[in-house]
């Protein structure tokens, strides 16, 4: 969703994958394909993926930011175009949403004006900033827990008051500033990394310390759920690792798993997912609508779990050959082109 000078194929197939996996989460939790808490290992793996999405939509996000340099104009209207795409996925998705319930993309308008901090702090600080970043973050999660609200989708999405809105924007929504602006900054730094020479994640001591260090955690975590009969990850209930409100648990497995996905991506490039990609605002916006559409049909037509999941994988699949088609006979029409076309202008 960022301007660059050109294309790198594995940035533009990680995108792919963020978007896709975004529509994945959303089409089950429209479909549910499992019944109740399950922790199968097929329920694990389906919401670890899931739960990696927005994580990774939004570090991509801060990656791109990072190498954008937009004047003060550009971002202004470029926040501006990102909260009127928010809007617009609320008002197509009302089983979902309230018309003005912040959101993934509301959350992209806030870091594209506060970015120029974020970039001071990353020269200045270097590594140290994504560190005390983390450390800050996670002390204020535990030592104050109630600072980020409840589970209760109803509150994360409510809208009926300024302040409401407000506190879902910066604390208490689906995808709130504190603690979601962890996921721009880890994108910011793997972007300073990078130089002209090699576009690439560097696989050095850090990279691989930290993602052994995320490994173990989700390792000990998990077998102390399995010793206690506790949840391990839930979307919302108490557990080990939950996405609503992010806990610190969650951030560290994201983390973990982000740089799992980059590092493999980068490997295989998986050009295939380059046009998805590409278009993956122009997908976010547009996949919410037959979801709409059609968000009670596992009732009405009682779905089994075997439908329902099916259904998903192939509403998650279907936009790859979705997007190869819409580059080829509109290239100028999607959300991207007018974005760029836009700034352009100013």
């Amino acid at each position: 969703m960022m301007p660059q000078t050109s294309r790198i194929v594995h940035i533009d197939s990680l995108r792919g994958v963020a978007v896709l996996l975004m529509v994945m989460v959303h089409s089950a939790a429209t479909w549910n394909p499992f019944d109740g808490d399950q922790e199968t290992i097929l329920a694990y793996i389906v919401s670890g993926l899931g739960g990696l999405a927005a994580p990774l939509f939004v570090t991509l996000f801060g990656w791109g930011m990072l190498r954008s340099k937009l004047n003060l104009k550009n971002r202004i209207f470029q926040a501006t175009f990102l909260l009127f795409c928010q809007v617009l996925v609320n008002i197509v998705s009302p089983h979902l949403f309230n018309p003005f319930t912040p959101g993934i993309l509301s959350l992209m308008a806030i870091l594209t004006i506060i970015f120029p901090l974020i970039d001071y702090c990353l020269k200045k600080l270097n590594l140290n900033f994504i560190l005390i970043s983390t450390t800050i973050i996670m002390l204020v999660q535990i030592l104050f827990p109630e600072i980020q609200g409840t589970g209760d989708w109803g509150d994360r999405v409510s809208d009926t008051s300024i302040l409401i809105v407000a506190s879902n924007l910066f604390l208490t929504g689906t995808y709130p500033l504190f603690p979601w602006i962890i996921f721009s900054i880890f994108g910011a730094t793997i972007s300073s990394f990078q130089n002209n020479e090699s576009q690439s994640l560097p696989i050095d001591n850090k990279t691989i310390s930290t993602t052994i260090l995320g490994l173990l955690f989700c390792i000990i975590t998990f077998i102390l759920s399995q010793y206690n009969g506790e949840l391990w990850a839930h979307p919302s209930s108490k557990a080990y690792l939950t996405f609503f409100p992010a806990n610190y648990g969650f951030l560290i497995a994201a983390i973990t798993g982000i740089l799992l996905i980059w590092l493999f991506v980068q490997r295989f490039e998986l050009n295939f997912l380059a046009s998805t990609g590409r278009l993956s605002l122009t997908i976010y916006v547009l996949h919410f609508i037959p979801l709409s559409l059609m968000y009670n049909f596992d009732a009405q037509y009682e779905w089994s779990i075997g439908i329902s999941a099916s259904i998903v994988m192939l509403y998650t699949l279907i936009w790859m050959p979705i997007s190869l088609l819409l580059l080829r006979f509109i290239p100028n029409i999607n959300l991207e082109k007018l974005l760029r076309v836009a700034r352009k202008s100013l």
